[in-house]
């Protein structure tokens, strides 16, 4: 359902429509007979504006359709620490029930001490690590590491931007850390990486 400023564009949109080819008719006929030119002028110039406010009108209403699916499936919460509160499982579980192989873009990714832009691929028992630059295709990304979510810890640390996991790899213990610029992405990430897969 249309929000009421998408619903008054497209009323202006349709209305300027209508103006502009009753015009072209109105100013177009004259006593030596019908004038084209003047004619096409004014519709065009109707068609112009009017189909520039349609053109707002559902540039609006897709815009209402995705904060509607925002707010349905991650409400909002005030602040960035609240990102980190602990919440409850049951709403944790349903989630990741919708998440298997769950892709996050945008993130800024540490391996130990190895910086790169790219992106998590989450399927139900590993996390894998893509590295792609800005430039990239998604399909040219290059796959960096595979890691088990059973051997991620379940605890993770701040660093300033970043959230820090450690996970455990050939007998040493590593480090997997990230940053997005989409707080309410670290919510989702952070739940993601802590979910072990019921065995």
């Amino acid at each position: 359902m249309r929000n009421n400023i998408s619903t008054c564009l497209m009323g202006i949109g349709i209305l300027l429509l209508v103006i502009g080819f009753i015009e072209g008719l109105v100013f177009g006929d004259a006593p030596d007979g019908f004038h084209m030119t003047i004619a096409l002028y004014w519709w065009l110039s109707g068609v112009t504006a009017g189909f520039i406010f349609i053109g707002l009108s559902e540039i609006v209403n897709l815009l209402q359709k995705l904060v509607n699916k925002f707010d349905a499936n991650q409400p909002v919460q005030s602040g960035i620490l609240s990102l980190f509160q602990p919440t409850s499982s049951s709403s944790i579980q349903e989630k990741i029930a919708e998440a298997s192989d769950t892709k996050i873009k945008d993130l800024t990714i540490l391996i130990d001490d190895v910086r790169f832009k790219g992106f998590f691929v989450f399927t139900d028992t590993e996390v894998r690590v893509m590295k792609k630059s800005l430039f990239q295709a998604e399909s040219e990304a290059v796959l960096i590491k595979e890691i088990s979510k059973n051997s991620l810890s379940a605890d993770f640390e701040r660093d300033e931007d970043y959230v820090i996991f450690s996970f455990t790899e050939s007998g040493g213990i590593h480090k997997l850390a990230f940053k997005t610029y989409n707080i309410y992405d670290y919510e989702r990430i952070i739940n993601l990486l802590k979910h072990r897969e019921s065995r």
